[in-house]
């Protein structure tokens, strides 16, 4: 099957759902959080302005008490585990407060066995488990999500199911959005590759939104969706064509984008990030969990940045933080060039927020992001109402753009205001060398006897 949801009764069961919305309650907007998985309060490196400080909960001698201590000062309480917790340790920093996200990172062949025995511990504790088994704190593992099928994953990569998700504890699904990765079917243009997409920048682009868009149309009521994100993520070697020679020694396989590889203007630029962010907020995504950005030459300090600026797009922060917000769309097909596709197959993705009583009048506003990643030009028809609202006409946009559209409603439709789009995004540096995560490098070779398909930490 291709990269749609529309072929299979499953896939028109989801199709159908895709297409309805989901309303922004003030609930989840209270709960949208920022958080970066490489730094730490309490021991470094320092945590990045906006994000949530989140120290590492550990299973070694003289942790959990510090953690704990420094937990009582946090307005928001958040922590992040890779092992399963003991009793005494759960006591110790769930039983003395609530803590409001917990961030698991457990891994290996025991992975789900260890994260349930640890969750069940949280739910059974005096303090913060009667707020997880409420849904008013949270608990999540590292690519655990509720999917029933993914059309975005690789053939026989592992995944959780939906009953796996549903038994193991967790209430906030933290699925990975790594471009590049193995989990992802790699880019037709690439041997092996089995996407359909036009190229390879619209497959890491449209792949993950794909992901996201499943888990946000099945999430259950109550539970937060904040996956992991990065720029590019080629860990397990999901997309390479070269080698780089780490500065302090060790190569590692990438994918290099440049004229030289026949790949020129194919890696993610910072504005196509910060745009994915942006279409994931869109689709119902609570937060996100920033891993490291993945980009040769890309700084921490740029890769939370646009985060930021994707997080924060000021044309669907207005409508978020108003009355009455709600999804534009879940759906992962388009109307382009005039034939009903997948957003797979195309490259174009549009996604957006509005409300029925937000704007002038209170007659309704909108703001839509359209992107596409084809190297072409196309025109994108939106088929499908949104609250109740037909848009008419339709929008041409070249290869590599992103264009915000604003409306205000009238009556049945939705009127434009700023004819043709405006170019948002606009950084267009697509090249460049986008690797793995320095700290999985020492591992690969335990990892690949084993025939593990997910991301290894070594923290210590």
């Amino acid at each position: 099957m291709s990269g749609g949801v529309q072929s299979t009764v499953k896939g028109r069961l989801f199709r159908a759902v895709a297409a309805a919305t989901l309303l922004i309650s003030g609930a989840q907007a209270g709960a949208q959080q920022l958080f970066d998985w490489g730094s730490d309060p309490i021991t470094g490196p320092a945590v990045p302005a906006n994000f949530t400080p989140m120290p590492f909960l550990k299973e070694t001698p003289n942790n959990a008490l510090p953690v704990a201590q420094y937990l009582l000062g946090q307005p928001i309480k958040a922590v992040k585990i890779y092992q399963q917790l003991t009793p005494g340790t759960v006591n110790t920093v769930y039983g003395a407060q609530n803590v409001n996200f917990t961030f698991g990172d457990i891994e290996g062949p025991n992975a789900l066995a260890q994260f349930t025995a640890t969750a069940g511990l949280i739910r059974a504790s005096s303090a913060t488990g009667p707020q997880v088994n409420q849904n008013k704190s949270f608990v999540g593992n590292f690519d655990l999500a509720p999917i029933v099928t993914d059309p975005s994953r690789a053939a026989g990569t592992f995944t959780n199911t939906y009953a796996q998700y549903l038994a193991s504890g967790a209430n906030m699904a933290n699925e990975s959005l790594y471009p590049g990765n193995s989990g992802f079917k790699n880019p037709g243009q690439v041997p092996g590759g089995t996407s359909t997409s036009p190229n390879i920048r619209s497959a890491l682009f449209t792949l993950p939104i794909v992901r996201a868009s499943i888990v946000s149309a099945s999430l259950p009521a109550g539970h937060l969706h904040i996956p992991y994100v990065n720029r590019f993520n080629n860990f397990y070697a999901g997309l390479a064509n070269d080698t780089y020679t780490h500065p302090n020694g060790f190569t590692q396989q990438s994918f290099v984008a440049d004229a030289g590889h026949g790949t020129a203007n194919q890696l993610l630029s910072r504005g196509d990030f910060s745009a994915m962010i942006a279409h994931y907020r869109a689709r119902g995504v609570n937060g996100v969990q920033g891993l490291d950005g993945g980009v040769v030459g890309y700084t921490k300090d740029q890769f939370h940045d646009d985060i930021l600026a994707g997080w924060h797009f000021s044309p669907f922060e207005t409508i978020l933080n108003g009355a009455g917000a709600r999804t534009a769309t879940l759906d992962t097909v388009a109307s382009v060039d005039g034939v009903t596709k997948n957003i797979e197959d195309t490259g174009v993705v549009f996604s957006g927020v509005y409300s029925l009583t937000q704007g002038p009048g209170g007659a309704g506003k909108l703001a839509l992001l359209v992107s596409n990643l084809d190297d072409a030009p196309h025109t994108l028809s939106i088929l499908n109402k949104i609250g109740g609202k037909s848009i008419p006409g339709s929008l041409s946009i070249a290869g590599g753009q992103h264009k915000l559209l604003d409306f205000t409603g009238a009556g049945t439709q939705w009127s434009l205001q700023n004819p043709g789009g405006t170019l948002v995004f606009v950084d267009n540096d697509r090249n460049g060398v986008g690797v793995p995560e320095p700290t999985m490098i020492g591992g690969l070779g335990l990892i690949a006897c084993l025939g593990l398909g997910r991301r290894r930490k070594s923290i210590a």
